[in-house]
């Protein structure tokens, strides 16, 4: 079995952002960029014109946004290389262009990646603003 931690991140380095976060996180939402680390690697989802949008980094490193918190998630029973398989299987089917900032991004990404390791959903206030956004514009399009 392998630790596998969220990381979430405040979206960029604006200092402006963080400071929004701090209020909103506890009303359960804010603009977050998260990342799954598993097997000393963090996972992660973002656009790209072409080729795969999963990509990985250092854990707690990345360096387009600002690092708020980790959440251990739990373990999983997958190998080493069952999870290099489903890293292999996600960037077919996260394709960098398809990036969409509120049906298909990075905290969307990674609630699959954790149910697919066998942890559970990620906490629903990491996807609760763009969930938000995403109704909205499916009623303004509708209307």
């Amino acid at each position: 079995p392998a630790c596998v931690r969220l990381h979430i991140y405040d979206v960029s380095q604006d200092e402006f952002v963080s400071k929004v976060n701090k209020y909103l996180h506890p009303l359960g939402t804010g603009a977050f960029h998260a990342g799954v680390e598993v097997y000393n690697t963090e996972w992660s989802y973002g656009y790209s014109e072409s080729g795969p949008g999963v990509f990985p980094s250092p854990p707690m490193q990345c360096t387009v946004h600002r690092y708020r918190e980790s959440i251990d998630m739990g373990t999983t029973n997958l190998t080493e290389a069952e999870v290099d398989e489903l890293i292999f299987q996600l960037k077919r089917t996260w394709p960098g262009n398809e990036y969409d900032l509120l049906r298909k991004n990075c905290c969307i990404f990674s609630d699959e990646f954790c149910t697919r390791l066998g942890v559970g959903h990620i906490p629903a206030w990491v996807t609760n603003l763009a969930a938000a956004g995403a109704t909205l514009q499916e009623g303004f399009v509708g209307a």
